[in-house]
């Protein structure tokens, strides 16, 4: 019997192969979106190709849909390391909707186990419908979104305030918490476990924290630990996380692949501004980019 060869099964082997080539020596990957360009100018220009301070990648930003603008408003924290700029996306205009805007970019470093990182986000005028967060996919996809995704850890979902995270096609939909807020500034953390060498498979789990500018100065205060956010309640006070959910499956292939597409998307919102996008093998504190 012959199996038919698709588009994705070519785009898989293309990864697998990839992985045999040598990842960059630094096993962090970085984009604080601090150009050296004039502000307002669309990303994926000759000028807006990559922050001048990013590590940890193969390619350079392009725009996947939609429109997005390198801005000169910072996602800034106090006690937090953060670059100057930020990129802001903004959805396709439709006839009666907002539709689909994103940025796509592909990592240099693959992951096995453990590994840690964070985001910065902004959003603007939200529906029940909107969704934004990041995705993680493989070069190539039929459709850019949640479910076409090796992983997705998005503060807000489609028919809910409140958000997701996925592994795949399975999701864990966060049911209570404090949902985000027009105009105001979230740190997004994350983290992976039993992540699996390309081919093979393992159980993995991924869980996310939402947290606002106070939760996030609050707990980076106190290092950042694990153990601190796992302990929180769920809501709006700074000794409190806005949102958390964990998606654990029992045996995956999905794993951080060298070459996966690192995608900052937005769907029927008028725009969402990301920042300081990190991975690390360290810490939480180091993924969410504390001060020494």
């Amino acid at each position: 019997m012959i199996k038919k060869i698709t588009k994705t099964n070519i785009v898989f082997c293309l990864i697998l192969l990839l992985q045999f080539f040598p990842s960059q020596i630094s096993a962090f990957i970085y984009e604080g979106f601090d150009m050296d360009s004039k502000y307002n100018v669309k990303i994926g220009k000759d000028s807006t190709t990559k922050g001048i301070s990013s590590e940890g990648w193969l390619s350079t930003w392009q725009l996947g849909n939609g429109n997005a603008l390198y801005i000169k408003e910072n996602i800034d924290f106090n006690g937090f390391k953060s670059e100057g700029g930020a990129s802001k996306v903004i959805g396709e205009r439709k006839e009666n909707h907002i539709g689909k805007g994103f940025i796509i970019r592909q990592t240099a470093n693959a992951y096995i186990d453990t590994v840690y990182g964070s985001f910065r986000v902004k959003p603007g005028h939200m529906s029940k419908d909107t969704v934004f967060g990041l995705l993680f996919t493989l070069p190539g996809v039929a459709e850019t979104n949640i479910k076409n995704s090796l992983f997705a850890i998005c503060p807000k979902r489609f028919g809910s305030k409140l958000g997701v995270v996925a592994v795949g096609k399975k999701a864990y939909k966060m049911s209570v918490g404090s949902p985000c807020i027009k105009g105001q500034e979230y740190l997004v953390v994350w983290k992976m476990t039993n992540l699996p060498v390309a081919g093979d498979s393992n159980g993995v789990s991924v869980s996310a924290w939402v947290l606002n500018k106070k939760q996030a100065e609050f707990f980076g205060a106190s290092g950042m630990h694990n153990k601190d956010l796992n302990l929180a309640e769920t809501g709006s006070a700074e000794n409190q996380v806005c949102q958390f959910g964990r998606m654990n499956v029992k045996e995956t292939k999905h794993s951080l692949y060298k070459g996966i597409l690192v995608v900052p998307f937005n769907y029927n919102a008028t725009n969402v501004v990301f920042d300081e996008i990190r991975f690390s093998k360290t810490s939480l504190s180091d993924a969410s980019g504390l001060l020494d």
